[in-house]
């Protein structure tokens, strides 16, 4: 199964190099859809190895995760924010009940 991670940013470079290097370990691709950020956020988060898609204008969280959505070609998707506030590491205890076709709710 293919599982993509798909992160929403807006003016998070400090935090998004390293948030897109660890996921990336759990992850088959990392999307970083910048949300119209003023600061280097998405230059960053290429450099770390994400596919990024840039919205010219700030959108909005919701809108930002629908464009990831719909650009993930994958059988998981997985969110995480960009500052960090997800452990990265907690991504296959998350999607290991869905890999073993017995989602929890």
């Amino acid at each position: 199964m293919r599982i993509v991670a798909v992160i929403p940013a807006f003016n998070e470079e400090v935090a998004i190099g390293s948030v897109v290097l660890l996921t990336g370990e759990h992850v088959d691709e990392v999307i970083v859809v910048d949300d119209g950020s003023a600061d280097r956020t998405a230059h960053v988060a290429e450099m770390a190895g994400a596919r990024v898609i840039r919205h010219h204008r700030n959108l909005g969280k919701g809108a930002a995760l629908k464009t990831g959505f719909e650009a993930a070609d994958a059988d998981v998707i997985v969110t995480l924010d960009a500052d960090a506030q997800h452990n990265p590491a907690e991504i296959p205890k998350l999607v290991e009940p869905i890999l073993r076709g017995r989602p929890t709710l």
